[in-house]
């Protein structure tokens, strides 16, 4: 028999259901939700979503191709299965190490495809209860809310006069979360056995380096789908913290908490030390501690600080005659985009098409980015950079050719090559 799976809809709707009811009443625990996590429309929107983000295969070297090449439906079922049953079993997360731009490496875990799926329904059904409780200073992973939101809140507070920063930086956030004080968090709304059991077991389930399997005593795995919610649901306590504690208000400490994840500065109009002391004082209640090497007091009139890869200071205005807040992509944003722009049009034995054609995606996605704020002026100069590098690719393909500098022109490169052109600032935000 043809098994008809519900709507998208459906899942939408169990959805607004879990949140209007966590948002109603706010001490209720939820019970009865693995039976959710266990509905076929619910693994198969888990489905879409692993397969839209798509990711190198985990420990069991299965990865989405082979898993569509052998049928997908029967996949799902089959897995269905397992959770009804309760024999799906969680596979160690395979470690990976991740180059930055400062030159050391950070480490991710990535489950297999079937965690990740496993995963997402889980998340699914659970983000809803949790999101009703999170607070606005919060930006980060979370459903209609963005980086772009983070960035404006901080003009926002720098143009109101807030210009002492705690720039703060939390020591191994990720491998210092506990385990014990996770799952009481998480228990606080929910009572459903079995979707603790889930959560534990991934978060015990060990890494695998080098071929030995190490077992996690404490935090969770970078590149885990439901990590992400995970480190909010924790850090949750310092933002309401924050808020029931009145540390915001401006007759007080007029002191704004901005979050994105574990990146996190405190604006005040007053002395920043207090907040500082006071932040230090939560995070220890939570087994955290400040990195006291990169974390800094600064005034935003006289020092440029960084915050999810703008540079943020308070400069004269002269049409306006007064300070106003500007941001713009910070240093080792441009860095990064002009490594990628060099690795791009190094010379290869590829047509010049080719060049462009991968070039144009990775210009595009970092302009439109940085597209908020005062960034016209680094604009002009990554797009001459950009320019000056798909002219030096020509002129190394195409010396015997007879190009010379002056043939290649703009409107040969942005008219004939294509080349990605749209650098337009948004200024209205």
């Amino acid at each position: 028999m043809k098994i008809k799976l519900p709507t998208p809809n459906k899942v939408r709707e169990l959805q607004r259901k879990l949140y209007l009811k966590s948002k109603a009443e706010r001490k209720f625990r939820f019970y009865s939700l693995y039976d959710k996590v266990c509905r076929l429309d619910i693994l198969k929107e888990a489905w879409k979503q692993v397969r839209e983000n798509k990711g190198a295969c985990g420990v069991d070297y299965e990865t989405i191709g082979m898993i569509e090449t052998n049928g997908v439906e029967s996949f799902l079922k089959q897995l269905q299965k397992e959770l009804i049953r309760k024999t799906y079993k969680p596979q160690a997360v395979k470690r990976v190490w991740i180059p930055k731009a400062d030159g050391s490496k950070r480490p991710l875990g990535i489950p297999t495809v079937k965690d990740r799926l496993v995963q997402t329904a889980v998340k699914i059904v659970i983000e809803p209860i949790f999101e009703a409780n999170f607070q606005n200073c919060s930006y980060g992973f979370r459903p209609k809310r963005s980086t772009h939101q983070a960035v404006k809140e901080v003009k926002k507070f720098l143009d109101w006069g807030l210009v002492n920063v705690v720039d703060a930086d939390i020591s191994d956030f990720f491998n210092n979360i506990s385990h014990k004080r996770l799952l009481e968090l998480i228990a606080q709304r929910i009572v459903d056995k079995q979707i603790l059991r889930l959560i534990k077991q991934w978060l015990k389930c060990g890494v695998l380096e080098e071929g030995k399997i190490r077992k996690q005593i404490t935090g969770t795995p970078q590149g885990g789908v439901i990590s992400p919610l995970l480190a909010n649901i924790y850090l949750n306590v310092l933002d309401s913290n924050w808020q029931r504690k009145n540390y915001s208000v401006r007759n007080g400490l007029d002191a704004h908490l901005i979050r994105y994840a574990d990146d996190l500065l405190i604006l005040t109009s007053k002395s920043a030390a207090v907040p500082q002391r006071l932040l230090e004082g939560e995070l220890k209640q939570l087994g955290l501690e400040l990195n006291s090497k990169k974390t800094r007091i600064i005034s935003a009139e006289e020092t440029t600080f960084d915050f999810l890869g703008f540079s943020f200071r308070k400069r004269l205005k002269l049409e306006k005659m007064k300070r106003v807040a500007f941001c713009f992509p910070s240093a080792k944003a441009q860095k990064v985009i002009r490594a990628k722009i060099r690795e791009i049009t190094r010379n290869k034995p590829v047509k010049v098409s080719e060049v462009v054609e991968k070039l144009n995606p990775v210009v595009r996605g970092w302009v439109n980015y940085f597209r908020i704020g005062n960034s016209g002026r680094i604009f002009l100069k990554i797009r001459d950079y950009t320019e000056m590098k798909v002219r030096g690719f020509i002129r190394h393909r195409q010396v015997k050719n007879g190009y010379g500098w002056k043939e290649i022109t703009s409107d040969f490169l942005y008219g004939k090559l294509g080349l990605y052109y749209n650098w337009r600032v948004v200024y209205d935000w």
